[in-house]
């Protein structure tokens, strides 16, 4: 079930690290794809995080999919 949002905002994940966070906050360093935090980083570190994270993601997606497999099926 979603939440309702005021005044246009958001909830987003960041590419980068993976943290849920609102857009658009005033005065928030926060871009549409990045939460304040992974904003201040240069470009390059930016693009490894992005890199890792959706690594990480597939791996955690891979490894739920073989255990739903060998898991006995439920009555």
């Amino acid at each position: 079930m979603t939440t309702p949002t005021t005044s246009g905002q958001r909830p987003r994940t960041c590419r980068a690290c993976g943290k849920k966070y609102e857009y658009p906050v005033k005065g928030s360093d926060a871009t549409r794809h990045h939460c304040a935090d992974c904003a201040g980083l240069d470009e390059d570190a930016r693009k490894i995080f992005e890199r890792l994270n959706n690594r990480v993601t597939q791996l955690e997606n891979q490894l739920r999919r073989l255990q739903e497999k060998s898991a006995p099926p439920q009555a």
